[in-house]
């Protein structure tokens, strides 16, 4: 945790910018007001991150119409940004898989240097042990949900051009003059929204967005089986065969040129998602051996989880089955391998083994319990048999969303991709590197 206070204490927000040696998925802000272009949004497009920026709409021109233009240009990069009006005042922003800065500091050169400024910067991992990641996370889902809001357009930028122009022109009648040149009415805000209501829009969307999500991957399951590397046994399930045929395009065709530019491959293929799977199914195929460790994910690991996941077995898992599951879950493993030392208690700096970590953070994880007495296995158990099957989506959304079910640092990739190797024949793995290859694909899937 840093404040960044500028001056006061010569921590500034663009300091922690993060350069190309850092992993982040996407970018969301929250940002009122605005007129510079050079760092956020540079930063962004100089490391082909996608970024997602809700800013202010009134007839006070709050962001700079320069800044709009360039937003609006920049939408072929990426770059995507979103007007609400009125009644938006904060200021925060997500490095998914890096940190969160949330303070007082507007997207002006200003704010980010001259200015006194009070904000704090938290790494992922620091708001993630103190339970605060999925509130920034459902923060970010309730402005996707926001009737209220609404794309930039040309048009928007050309209105707020002309009211720049005439509020320099004219200062005394301002308001009412401003007012009657808006295009959208006052909004009265999101204090006259029904919570629940609000939530419950938002498991929907979760929930329609999970269905296109599986829709995809069962339809690459039935046609993988076609496509099968010589070295690929016969007895593995469609599903798995699916999910890692994704891995390996993944870790070798997307990254494979350094950095995670899976936006880039997603605007390359969004016009035809079905040849860019058919090259990449063809690239699989011709495989002489795993690329990058499938046959032991499908031989081993996979085979572990649906063993100690089976109903008749969870319930009774003991320490070292927790080290074998997260062992063999990659999206766990993955997270983990990204701790500082200082969370899995020891010095900050240490070099850690990720044996060392995964045995570590399931001592940890073995102590754990969420608001309803569930330990991590309990919640499992939960989530992949406490219903009928085709309500396990409402159950992993209530996993990560409800407080009362929350467990640090286990959220719907984990549980997701626990779920499909444990019912291979009812739902294919997804996690986060499920739907970026997929994304790479050019489906238009969302990245949890």
């Amino acid at each position: 945790m840093k404040l960044i206070a500028n001056h006061a204490n010569n921590n500034y927000l663009r300091s922690e910018l993060p350069g190309p040696n850092h992993e982040v998925d996407w970018v969301k802000a929250a940002i009122a007001y605005g007129s510079d272009s050079e760092t956020l949004i540079e930063n962004c497009r100089q490391y082909q991150r996608r970024l997602d920026i809700w800013m202010r709409y009134d007839h006070t021109v709050p962001v700079s119409p320069n800044l709009l233009e360039t937003l609006l240009n920049s939408t072929s990069q990426n770059i995507f940004c979103y007007m609400i009006p009125d009644v938006h005042h904060a200021k925060t922003i997500w490095w998914k898989g890096y940190g969160v800065y949330i303070g007082s500091a507007n997207l002006t050169d200003r704010a980010w240097v001259t200015n006194l400024e009070a904000g704090i910067f938290f790494s992922e991992e620091e708001l993630e042990n103190a339970g605060g990641l999925q509130q920034v996370a459902d923060f970010f889902e309730y402005l996707e949900s926001l009737e209220a809001a609404f794309p930039l357009t040309q048009e928007i930028v050309n209105e707020q051009r002309e009211l720049y122009q005439e509020r320099r022109k004219v200062l005394k009648s301002l308001d009412d003059m401003a007012k009657s040149k808006r295009r959208k009415p006052i909004w009265d805000g999101p204090a006259f929204v029904d919570k629940k209501q609000s939530v419950e829009k938002r498991k929907q969307n979760f929930l329609k967005e999970w269905e296109n999500g599986l829709t995809v991957l069962r339809d690459i399951a039935s046609v993988v089986e076609n496509h099968k590397p010589d070295w690929l046994r016969p007895d593995i399930p469609p599903s798995w065969q699916a999910d890692q045929f994704l891995h390996a395009y993944y870790y070798n065709k997307v990254t494979g040129s350094g950095g995670h530019p899976y936006e880039k491959y997603y605007w390359e293929n969004r016009a035809n998602p079905r040849a860019a799977l058919k090259r990449a199914l063809s690239w699989w195929q011709a495989q002489p051996k795993a690329p990058s460790e499938e046959d032991v994910n499908l031989y081993d690991r996979a085979p572990i989880i649906r063993s100690l996941l089976d109903p008749s077995i969870v319930n009774n898992l003991k320490e070292d089955d927790l080290i074998a599951i997260i062992w063999a879950n990659h999206s766990t493993k993955d997270h983990v391998s990204k701790f500082p030392a200082s969370m899995l208690g020891l010095p900050s700096g240490t070099v850690v083994k990720l044996t060392d970590r995964v045995e570590r953070f399931a001592s940890w994880l073995s102590t754990q319990r969420n608001e309803r007495g569930q330990s991590f296995t309990e919640l499992v158990r939960y989530v992949l048999y406490g219903g009928p099957r085709k309500d396990l989506p409402n159950r992993l959304f209530e996993a990560q969303h409800n407080p009362v079910l929350k467990i640090p640092h286990i959220g719907i990739n984990q549980l997701a991709e626990l779920a499909g190797w444990a019912q291979p024949d009812w739902f294919p793995p997804r996690n986060g590197r499920t739907s970026k290859s997929l994304r790479a694909l050019g489906y238009d899937v969302k990245i949890y």
